[in-house]
């Protein structure tokens, strides 16, 4: 078994490395820039208390397609997609139903967050939907912060999505949903991601944050999506990124965010996730962990079966 993490460290001040998810609400623990001149060490005091009460749900089912309520004390937090497995390689979307698709999904209503786990279901004859009794397991990440919320989503077959501009290195964007119909993951070559592009190009005509992936639609047209949201993250945030990676019959569990040391509480998300995702097992895919058994800030990250999983962290 071969297995391999990336991490990479991040300045006092930030690094521009963030990627998509969705999130809602207002600034809580607060950051505000005074007009006198302060040093960078209270900056970053301040930017790391606003972090501090990061929050982590888990959505795990077969036939759960209301999903679980992210409580109303988190509601003005931030959330993204922090973990994915199972099978997501079913569903339909028949008569433009969206819910039967199979979804690892953190989706915001306007007054709070639902965490999707579901493997999906089609419809019968009577149009009613059936499940397909696939697992799917999802987790999200909260973040006490939201100003400048921006995102949007990805189809089938579809060019790059432009979603966001550059924005300061402050900008992240993660993932939010990643959901499946008939045959969108069945290939390890199968990815979805959001990603900060500079340097414009034949699908990337402007500078600024992409959706994109190379998930087919079902025979039936059903296509499956990808969505991502963006968050200015407060003055005196600090960054760090990664990539870990495992072979087909290998499964590597590593702390992640070291380069932010562990004083003081650190959040993460996935901006990208490769791979098929066509296991009707819980543990098959990209799984991250708060902090428990690292150490007191330390959150890890479980990759199983070929697939590679990026990351971005912040305190």
């Amino acid at each position: 078994m071969k297995t391999t993490s990336i991490a990479v460290g991040s300045s006092p001040r930030a690094l521009a490395l963030v990627t998509s998810a969705l999130l809602l609400g207002a600034l809580t623990g607060g950051c505000v820039v005074g007009s006198e001149v302060g040093s960078e060490e209270e900056t970053l005091g301040e930017a790391q208390e606003a972090l501090t009460a990061y929050s982590f749900f888990t959505e795990s089912s077969t036939t759960n397609f209301s999903g679980t309520t992210i409580p109303a004390s988190v509601a003005l937090q931030s959330c993204f997609l922090s973990g994915v497995a199972g099978n997501l390689n079913r569903g339909d979307r028949f008569g433009g139903i969206a819910s039967l698709q199979s979804a690892a999904a953190v989706r915001a209503t306007s007054t709070t967050y639902t965490l999707f786990g579901h493997g999906g279901a089609y419809t019968n004859q009577v149009n009613d939907p059936v499940a397909i009794n696939n697992l799917v397991k999802a987790t999200a990440t909260c973040f006490p912060i939201a100003p400048n919320v921006s995102g949007g989503g990805w189809d089938s077959d579809d060019p790059p999505v432009w979603i966001n501009h550059p924005g300061t290195s402050l900008r992240q964007c993660f993932l939010t949903s990643l959901v499946g119909v008939d045959g969108a993951w069945n290939s390890g070559s199968n990815f979805a991601r959001v990603v900060k592009v500079t340097t414009t190009d034949a699908t990337h005509p402007i500078p600024g944050w992409y959706i994109e992936g190379n998930l087919p639609d079902a025979v039936n047209s059903s296509d499956a999506h990808i969505s991502a949201d963006c968050l200015d993250f407060p003055e005196g945030t600090e960054f760090a990124s990664g990539m870990v990676y495992s072979t087909e019959d290998g499964s590597t569990t590593v702390p992640i965010g070291l380069g932010l040391g562990t004083t003081v509480r650190i959040g993460c998300a996935l901006t990208e996730v490769q791979g098929a995702f066509n296991v009707n097992d819980a543990t098959e895919g990209v799984l991250m962990s708060p902090p428990s058994g690292w150490g007191a800030g330390s959150w890890s990250i479980t990759v199983k079966g070929a697939r590679i999983a990026k990351w971005v962290c912040a305190k």
